[in-house]
């Protein structure tokens, strides 16, 4: 018998706020976190803004030793998981442990790092680079890193599917808990974009905006970059009653489609396939719906 999957906690770092409630309050005020990029010389690049997690000093969450193994991306969606974790109230035992799934997203993963290998190796002309490169690069760094802190020993991988991961990774953990092949999940992404070189890619494809992102206006000029992570907590309705655990909602259908269409030009096609496929997951109707969010690039 398929379970009711509700979420029970969340974490957030954004250019928004640096937790959930920050990062709620900003977004009712109406605040836009996109402003000039400060990490790198944006000087000779063709646009200079982004929304960036501003004021972030990963010395508040993490000591010096471990932030020498950690990627700044895969820092956010650690410190998400943590606030997550925390507002959900969840009281680990071993059996939870064991049973509870960690899946996040990244389209990127470690670029930062990436960045700073390339420029010992072909710029500074060094023979020797640092061996913590590919652990802290990979893209499964942030989902590692959760289950090593939190001892989580059940199901634990990274969605890479360009701006879906983390969409994908929600819905693969909503299945899971659906299912009952786990008892909780931690679910979501994490990106920390602002690399030259990496930046410098983005700029080839002409696709980001100058000054800022405006969706379905007829002036606009492109997508803006970000980064920041955001978890979620989801478990079976019936035990997040049991113990008396604040519902945020319930995820009740989930669907995915491709476009097989272009590589960077999107299809109108694809997103109706994928909500059809999500109502007819959750067994409802399209009148039904009240909102929708859209992905929108101003691409």
């Amino acid at each position: 018998m398929e379970k009711r999957v509700v979420i029970t906690g969340i974490g957030v770092v954004s250019a928004l706020g640096r937790n959930a409630r920050e990062f709620w309050e900003t977004l009712v005020r109406g605040e836009s976190g996109i402003g000039p990029i400060r990490q790198v010389d944006v000087t000779n690049l063709k646009f200079k803004n982004g929304a960036e997690a501003r004021g972030w000093d990963p010395g508040e969450h993490f000591e010096p030793k471990q932030q020498d193994f950690i990627d700044r991306f895969a820092q956010f969606a650690v410190v998400a998981a943590r606030e997550a974790v925390k507002d959900a109230g969840v009281e680990w035992t071993q059996a939870l442990r064991e049973q509870t799934a960690v899946v996040t997203g990244s389209c990127v993963g470690g670029k930062s790092t990436e960045d700073d290998g390339y420029q010992d190796l072909y710029l500074h002309k060094k023979q020797r680079i640092s061996p913590l490169i590919i652990m802290r690069s990979m893209g499964n760094a942030g989902a590692s890193h959760v289950t090593i802190e939190m001892g989580i020993t059940g199901p634990a991988f990274t969605m890479s599917t360009a701006c879906s991961s983390a969409n994908h990774a929600i819905g693969q953990a909503f299945r899971m808990v659906r299912s009952g092949d786990v008892e909780m999940a931690l679910a979501g992404g994490s990106e920390a974009p602002f690399s030259m070189g990496n930046l410098k890619a983005w700029e080839a494809m002409r696709v980001v905006a100058p000054d800022t992102c405006r969706p379905f206006s007829v002036d606009r000029l492109g997508m803006m970059l970000g980064e920041g992570g955001a978890i979620m907590v989801l478990e079976p309705r019936e035990a997040a009653l049991a113990r008396g655990a604040h519902i945020y909602g319930e995820l009740v259908g989930f669907g995915m489609s491709s476009d097989a269409h272009h590589l960077t030009q999107a299809s109108t096609e694809g997103p109706a396939r994928a909500m059809a496929a999500a109502l007819k997951d959750a067994g409802l109707k399209a009148e039904q719906i009240g909102y929708i969010n859209a992905h929108g690039t101003a691409t």
